[in-house]
């Protein structure tokens, strides 16, 4: 029997996370664990054996969203993405100049690496690699930025 989950929540979230490595089964295969075990999972429930478990790490995170951070980081990471919260810089919200600004910054760091200048020119080295990484992450705090205020326009929080 399918457990039902509301959508949004981290037991929705497991359910998605079964079905992309094939389902219950697979990831009970994949983990060495029992499909009971992994059913737990997606039970809201105050009786867990052992750890902290993933309920309570969503409890405090909607206690305190700053809690949410560094787990939705280490997700993002092991998805190979990673996590920009929306409205990062205390909810101001940016506007297209930034945006503008930030990218040139971008295309500028990208001119200089691949200049005759560089020791590499056919590429980044390590360094400019590094510093392209800073001005990416920027470009994309404020692009976060003003979609995180576009969607509380949109949704009419704004």
């Amino acid at each position: 029997m399918t457990r039902r989950t509301r959508p949004g929540t981290i037991q929705s979230a497991i359910r998605s996370a079964y079905r992309a490595v094939g389902g219950i089964e697979c990831a009970s295969d994949d983990l060495g664990i029992s499909v009971t075990t992994l059913s737990y999972g997606t039970d809201v429930s105050e009786v867990r054996p052992g750890g902290l478990g993933v309920n309570y790490v969503d409890k405090l995170g909607r206690i305190e969203p700053a809690a949410a951070m560094p787990i939705a980081q280490h997700f993002s990471q092991l998805a190979g993405g990673v996590f920009t919260p929306l409205g990062a810089a205390g909810g101001s919200s940016a506007d297209f100049a930034d945006i503008a600004r930030e990218f040139s910054d971008v295309v500028a760091k990208h001119a200089d690496a691949h200049s005759a200048a560089s020791s590499d020119p056919t590429g980044y080295t390590p360094t400019e690699a590094f510093e392209q990484m800073k001005e990416l992450g920027d470009l994309m705090e404020v692009a976060a930025r003003m979609y995180g205020a576009l969607r509380e326009r949109a949704e009419g929080r704004s």
